[in-house]
């Protein structure tokens, strides 16, 4: 009798689990990422593009480099750029230096206002994370 009942249990609890849950590479950053204003709709392309972008990692760090030299580095989930982005983001008071940007929920503040910032300028919300090459957005 306790083999089936406990049968029973894992049966109900993994169909208790939201079907959609276990296609996110990075769900644990997704109720988050509601949380700072991106839609449910948006979720999949999120869950693709910070799961390539850091492996859903929040301290990840990516130094880009000139003549051998780093002249700026990609920070956090989304790796937002702080050569790009710092000035802007500071303005909006997402951030207060590019530090900042290690924190999930103030990186997922900035890539929400870097989102906004290409819908409004009428580019693909995704603009900010295309690839180079392809023009590939969410790959």
């Amino acid at each position: 009798m306790k083999r089936i009942v406990a049968s029973a249990f894992v049966v109900f609890a993994l169909s208790a689990t939201p079907a959609h849950a276990s296609t996110f590479k990075c769900q644990q950053w997704m109720p988050m990422a509601m949380r700072v204003g991106f839609k449910k709709s948006d979720l999949k392309d999120l869950d693709r593009i910070m799961y390539r972008e850091s492996r859903c990692a929040p301290g990840a760090k990516h130094y880009n480099k000139r003549n051998g030299k780093v002249w700026s580095t990609d920070k956090g989930l989304m790796q937002v750029n702080d050569y790009s982005w710092v000035t802007y983001l500071r303005n909006l008071k997402i951030i207060k230096s590019s530090e900042d940007l290690l924190h999930p929920e103030t990186n997922l503040r900035a890539a929400k206002a870097l989102y906004d910032y290409s819908v409004k300028r009428g580019y693909n919300r995704w603009h900010q994370w295309r690839t180079f090459g392809g023009g590939s957005y969410a790959k």
